[in-house]
């Protein structure tokens, strides 16, 4: 088994050590993925900086009996792709896409404004890219097009989420297999702490984050003309410094983007983040979590129970508008408005 599978299964393990009520620190010493090279949750101090306590949120549909982990089958009615069978000749709102972002939209106008909305999207399934299933065979949770790790520095942001599905604390975090100062390949964590740094360069003797700081400052190679990064790899070598940036940020780029760092724009660089702890957790926001049921669970919470919004899969907008096959829609709002 990979080293994601590994990872995918211990937290999919992870998902029966939580109980509503719980210890978080009982929960994770109950946890068998606690232990190990690479637990699911980060170590102590930094595990107490999630906000996520145990289990956290509501489940509609779970708490009305609905015990699947898997995304729910559909109705027809939903994923026929036939306009013709709709109920409502107009609606206030035609939303293009079954998303994060056509989703909230839809359903803040419904309970803030009492506003009808038609989400379409041309894709079988809800959420978008966020979309997941559970592999029948292995019973790991996947995501279709790519993982999404929820993190937020606004708790309004937590609470909003939180009413349509149940979430549990997780620590992201990222290893790289990097060339040690004499090639050898190590395994270390990205973006680089005091680990990676005493890993890779065994003389660099960090001990503190004052001794992190100090490394940094020893290794940080400024424009020449004493003008500000002008592009990626002025930003990143003003940052890190020629060691660190060759073996991570140079090829992070290319991976990433297909582009050397040299290519992008210094605020590109200046985002990703570089540690002087021994902080391994890939964000610092103080809510980070996944939905306990998946993704797909968040969005079915959110639009299938709600009757004001009607949602149609298959179907394409743009050959839908051109043959003439949209309903009615759209109501002036006041141009002073808010929704959120």
């Amino acid at each position: 088994m990979s080293a994601v599978l590994r990872k995918l299964n211990c937290f999919a393990k992870a998902h029966h050590m939580y109980e509503d009520g719980d210890d978080e620190e009982e929960a994770f010493e109950r946890d068998p993925c606690a232990r190990g090279p690479f637990p699911h949750r980060a170590a102590q101090p930094w595990r107490s900086l999630n906000r996520v306590k145990g289990v956290e949120g509501y489940d509609a549909l779970n708490a009305l009996g609905e015990t699947s982990e898997a995304p729910l089958p559909l109705d027809d009615d939903v994923t026929n792709g036939d306009l013709s069978t709709l109920k409502r000749k107009r609606f206030d709102l035609l939303v293009v896409g079954a998303g994060l972002s056509g989703a909230v939209l839809a359903e803040r106008c419904s309970q803030e404004l009492g506003m009808t909305s038609l989400v379409l999207d041309c894709r079988d399934h809800l959420g978008g890219n966020c979309y997941d299933y559970v592999d029948e065979e292995s019973g790991i949770r996947c995501s279709k097009y790519g993982a999404h790790l929820f993190h937020t520095k606004y708790e309004r942001v937590w609470r909003y989420v939180t009413r349509f599905s149940e979430w549990l604390p997780n620590d992201h975090r990222v290893r790289g297999v990097v060339p040690d100062r004499d090639g050898t390949p190590r395994l270390v964590p990205i973006p680089p702490t005091q680990h990676t740094v005493n890993t890779l360069f065994p003389d660099a003797e960090v001990r503190s984050e004052a001794d992190m700081e100090a490394w940094y400052a020893g290794q940080r190679v400024f424009p020449a003309d004493g003008s500000a990064p002008r592009n990626g790899e002025e930003a990143a070598l003003a940052r890190v410094g020629p060691l660190l940036y060759e073996r991570i940020f140079k090829h992070y780029t290319k991976k990433q983007w297909d582009k050397y760092p040299a290519e992008l724009d210094a605020s590109v660089l200046t985002r990703l983040p570089c540690r002087t702890s021994t902080d391994d957790r890939y964000f610092s926001d103080p809510w980070q979590a996944l939905p306990k049921r998946g993704y797909a669970r968040l969005f079915e919470n959110m639009l299938l129970a709600d009757p004001r919004i009607t949602v149609k899969l298959n179907v394409d907008f743009f050959q839908a508008r051109n043959n003439g096959l949209l309903p009615r829609y759209g109501t002036p709002l006041p141009w002073n408005t808010v929704v959120g």
